[in-house]
């Protein structure tokens, strides 16, 4: 029996002469080919109507009262915001001191009454840090190189947002977010809250 080879791929063909027996089973039935010779064919669907006593009848009554239940959603919540009286917070507060022997802390702030847009900014030992800072929901997180001795810090109310006064919640953490202490302000428009971290050698 002759051989062709393939000189371009490296591997032989062995062609199958009439002589040889081919064993086909096939595992699934192939759908007949629609082609010229199958012109005109229909198929049947097998369909066994429902009995008249197995059908229901749908009606909607629109008449009838409806029998779910009216749902009044009262918010009970009340924020801490728009008092009345805010000559109060018209003044600086001081937020507490704290020692630590790390070379950084984290300091993180966040709105944590009603969020309506209060901004602040924020100093470290009279540097600027970040000049307008809108204060969210979520907490915002700065790293604060230390000096030795004593490191102010402060918050200065730079609006009330919607609702006065400008209420913030502040954290100090250390480097391994172990929280050293933590606070909130309510102070008015060009008043600051003031916290005070002294480094120890």
């Amino acid at each position: 029996m002759a051989q062709v080879n393939d000189y371009q791929r490296g591997f032989t063909i062995n062609p199958v002469d009439s002589t040889t027996q081919v064993d086909l089973k096939l595992s699934f039935k192939l759908s007949p080919i629609k082609g010229l010779t199958n012109k005109n064919v229909r198929y049947t669907l097998n369909y066994n109507s429902l009995p008249e006593l197995n059908k229901k009848k749908y009606t909607v009554d629109m008449t009838r009262k409806s029998t779910l239940t009216d749902k009044e959603w009262v918010i009970t919540q009340r924020f801490n915001e728009d008092r009345s009286n805010l000559d109060q917070f018209a003044k600086d507060y001081y937020l507490g001191d704290l020692k630590t022997r790390s070379r950084t802390v984290i300091i993180r702030c966040r709105d944590h009454e009603y969020v309506d847009g209060d901004k602040i900014k924020l100093m470290v030992n009279n540097a600027v840090v970040h000049p307008n800072l809108v204060l969210r929901g979520d907490f915002y997180s700065i790293d604060i190189d230390l000096k030795d001795g004593f490191n102010t810090i402060n918050f200065i109310a730079l609006n009330e947002g919607e609702s006065s006064p400008n209420t913030a919640q502040v954290q100090v953490l250390d480097p391994d977010g172990n929280i050293l202490a933590s606070n909130r302000w309510l102070i008015r428009t060009g008043y600051k809250a003031s916290l005070v971290i002294i480094k120890e050698q």
